[in-house]
Parts: C-alpha cells; sequence; structure tokens
C-alpha cells in the first residue's frame, strides 16, 4: 500500500511531486469501491505455477493485496501458461500471470484481455540443473551456452548416460523449452505448431508433432507443475540416472531454501550474448492481466471481478509492492526483479550557469528487461522544481522524445535554481514483432531527478 510523502524537501518529496503533478498517481488509480472486510469478495487470479511454487504468491502477492484491499479474497489458481490461459477463456478467473509471449500474443488477439496488452510485473532467469556427477560435462563445457547444453544433455542420454525431465505440454517453460531445442543441431526433433507456442521438441520422428509425440528415452515429459517436476528430476527415478530439468531460478532456490531438490545444481545459466539465442533466451518475462468480461457478455454464469482486476493491477505495478518482489528471496539472489516501469536516468550539460544561458538536459529511458527493443518515440515530460521547505510545486517546462535508442534532450534557459525530473506516463510497448500477432506489453509510469541546476546573476 502506497504510503504519503513526508513533507519535506527530500529526494524522495521532490519525486513525489513531480509524479502527482504528472498525474502519475498509482494509489489514485487503484482506487476502488470499498466492501466489507468481514465478507470479502473472491478474486481469483489464475496463473503459472513458478509464481506459485516459489512461494511468491503466498508470501507476497496474496497478504500484501489482502492487507491493501480487505475487501477481496485473493485466491490464486497454479497452472502452466497454457492451462491457465485456458481456464482465463472459460471465464473461471478474474486475473492472470503467465510468462510465454507466444501464448498471450493469441490470447490478447481473441480479445479476452481487460487492456491492451498485458501488464509487465517482474522477471526472471530460467536455469538448467543437472547432477553434481555431470555426465554431460555441461557445467564444465556449456556454464553459458544453454543450446549447447542442450546438445550436450541429448548425447549422453542417447548413450544411456543421462536423462532429460521436461513438465511438457504448453507451460512457459516448456514454450521456452522448445525455442532452446529449436537452436540446437544434431537433435531429431518435431515442430511444434505455433498455436503451441512454437519451436521443436525432441522426437523419434520428424515434421509436425503429431498430438503425442514420440520421445527418445532418455526424454520424459511428467506433465508436473514446476515444483514438482523439479523434484522428480532430483529423485531421477530413470534408467541411467542423472537428470537435467530447465526451470525458473525461482522455485529452484525457494526449494533449496527449504533442503529440497539437494540432488540437482545449476550447470547453465545466463547465456552468452555470442551464444545461440544470445542473452535473451533464457529470461523468463512474466505478464499480468485482467480478463475482458465483454467476452462474456452472452454467458449469465459468468462475473468477471473487474474492479479487483483492475486493482490487482496497479497494486503489483505500484513502486513500493515492485520493491516487496525485489526483496523475496533476496539472499537467494533475487529471482524476481521488478519490470513494470522502466529506468529514467539523465544529467544536465551543466550544473552552475549564469541567467540567461541555455542548459540542455539530456537521458535515457531504459526497459529494464534484457533483450527487449528500444524505448523508441516515447514523451519524456521534463519538471522544474524549486528547492526549499516543504513539498514543492513542479513545473512542466517542456518535453522530449525518445530516439531511436531510447535517449532524450530538451535545451531551455533556466531562470532559477531548481532540480529537474523527467517523468512518463504509460507506455504501450511491441516487445516481440517477429511473432504473429505481434507480442507487446504495457509499462507503468516512470519518474527520476535528472539533475540540479543552479543559476547565478552574470
Amino acid at each position: 500500500m502506497l504510503r504519503p510523502t513526508p513533507r519535506r524537501a527530500s529526494r524522495a518529496a521532490v519525486l513525489a511531486a513531480a509524479a502527482a503533478a504528472a498525474g502519475l498517481s498509482l494509489a489514485a488509480l487503484a482506487a476502488v469501491p470499498t466492501a466489507s472486510a468481514a465478507d470479502p469478495e473472491p478474486f481469483v487470479v489464475v496463473g503459472t505455477s513458478d509464481v506459485f511454487d516459489s512461494y511468491l504468491a503466498q508470501k507476497v502477492l496474496e497478504p500484501g493485496f489482502e492487507a491493501a484491499y480487505p475487501q477481496y479474497d485473493f485466491q490464486y489458481v497454479s497452472k502452466g501458461t497454457g492451462a491457465a490461459i485456458a481456464y482465463a477463456q472459460a471465464g473461471t478467473a478474474d486475473a492472470m500471470i503467465v510468462h510465454a509471449a507466444s501464448l498471450e500474443n493469441q490470447f490478447v488477439d481473441q480479445g479476452y484481455s481487460l487492456e491492451q496488452y498485458g501488464r509487465a510485473i517482474f522477471w526472471g532467469d530460467y536455469v538448467l540443473l543437472g547432477p553434481a556427477s555431470d555426465p554431460a560435462g555441461v557445467l564444465t563445457g556449456a556454464p553459458h551456452d544453454i543450446a549447447t547444453a542442450f546438445e550436450k544433455v541429448a548425447a549422453a542420454g542417447a548413450a544411456g548416460t543421462a536423462n532429460f525431465v521436461s513438465r511438457g505440454g504448453t507451460p512457459g517453460t516448456t514454450v521456452q523449452e522448445h525455442a532452446i531445442w529449436a537452436l540446437t543441431s544434431g537433435v531429431t526433433t518435431c515442430d511444434v505448431s505455433a498455436a503451441n507456442g512454437g519451436g521443436t521438441s525432441p522426437s523419434t520422428t520428424t515434421g509436425a508433432c503429431p498430438s503425442s509425440i514420440s520421445y527418445p528415452s532418455w526424454y520424459h515429459a511428467t506433465g508436473l507443475t514446476q515444483g514438482p517436476n523439479i523434484l522428480n528430476a532430483s529423485t531421477c527415478n530413470y534408467p541411467g540416472g542423472n537428470c537435467y530439468v530447465l526451470t525458473d531460478r525461482g522455485t529452484f532456490n525457494y526449494l533449496q531454501s527449504t533442503g529440497q531438490a539437494t540432488n540437482l545444481q545449476i550447470v547453465t545459466r545466463d547465456n552468452d550474448d555470442t551464444a545461440r539465442g544470445g542473452q535473451a533466451v533464457l529470461v523468463n518475462s512474466f505478464h499480468a492481466y485482467g480478463i475482458n468480461p465483454a467476452k462474456f457478455s452472452d454467458s449469465p454464469n459468468v462475473d468477471i471481478n473487474t474492479a479487483a482486476a483492475t486493482a490487482f493491477l496497479n497494486w503489483v505495478t505500484s513502486p513500493d509492492v515492485q520493491k516487496e518482489i525485489g526483496s523475496y528471496l533476496a539472499d537467494q539472489g533475487a529471482p524476481f526483479l521488478p519490470s513494470a516501469a522502466p529506468t529514467i536516468t539523465g544529467e544536465p550539460s551543466a550544473t552552475k550557469v549564469a541567467t540567461g544561458k541555455k542548459v540542455k538536459l539530456s537521458g535515457s529511458l531504459t526497459n529494464v528487461v534484457p533483450g527487449t527493443p528500444a524505448l523508441a518515440g516515447v514523451t519524456v515530460r521534463i519538471f522544474r522544481v524549486l528547492p526549499g521547505t516543504g513539498l514543492p510545486a513542479p513545473k512542466l517546462v517542456g518535453k522530449a522524445v525518445t530516439g531511436a535508442k531510447g535517449r532524450f534532450s530538451l535545451t531551455l534557459k533556466p531562470t532559477k535554481t531548481a532540480y529537474y525530473i523527467a517523468s512518463t506516463q504509460a507506455i504501450s510497448q511491441i516487445e516481440d514483432a517477429s511473432l504473429d500477432p505481434v507480442f507487446g506489453d504495457l509499462l507503468a509510469p516512470a519518474s527520476a531527478r535528472i539533475g540540479k541546476v543552479k543559476v547565478t546573476r552574470r
């Protein structure tokens, strides 16, 4: 829950004042009609098991949202992304959290999203886990090269010394796994349909994957959610043993923190930029959606709680909650990183000028998720805040539009010593134009101080 900024001329107060003047109050956006906390309304969020099996839902999202909005009973339904989308499309959820762009784009294109796109909420990373013995030689041979790591596991599997454990189906992790198999060579695969996220899957036959894939003996599709799938690989009751498994780091970190999955270690992570797929192939980006009630206008038994969904979307993208998400499992390396808003950095061309002289305020607007395109063509508003006691009143002094690389600049003649703050409103951004339909998301407003200019008399 956002708290009021103390009335003192601190940096936080300066930013809060600018945000308020720019119309960026998330607390106001999140306001919804109140209801009795004694009889809360159900609010159903269906989403990826990464968020549930890592306990992010139970430790952060559920208690935090219910504390902020006691009129709602937060209920998280854990499923793989493909199954979560089907659940939402049946009208049985109010909101959704998923992580597979090549499935989310279809959900949006079919009109099920309450907003133009989903909201960026946080990102993490996929990692390949393997046994300490590492018979495929991944840790020494491909610690930052996931396609080569998959090839090594496949070769060891064919030799009878390793196994690969997959969730199978259409969870976001499997969709990303299929994208990685598509980068490999020397592995027999079939082609996964675009409707199921695309990519390829290990198979004994080539061509289009049938509804029931003929997997090689070393490859096992369990149908489990994220946590149980990791535990299956840790137990590894398959001929030859030595299981490898692709998973999100958040769930693995949580299991490790509770003394589980002790037979596994991270063998590949942080894909090199020069490796196949680049850095982005192991980026795990999550988005939240409200469900569009208009899709169920002919279904009298479907009642989407749009007020709760809107409150949740605004709450989960608010600065305080983003910070809390980023702090979860911080001692394990913070597996969920805030991504709701872009970052703004900048500085003036001079910090001290005479009256009537020009100053250029320059900066960059950046999406924090690796591999995303530059934020080009975005309007950045520049505010002046006079130093002093109390909460200073910001004044809009100009606007700039970001260029192809997300850079902006504004030249002005300051008349008074002042702080300068750059801010954006909500941004609608195409993140992957190669998909059909394209995949886009919504970024929350951002605001940051970009410098102070002292004005002196000539």
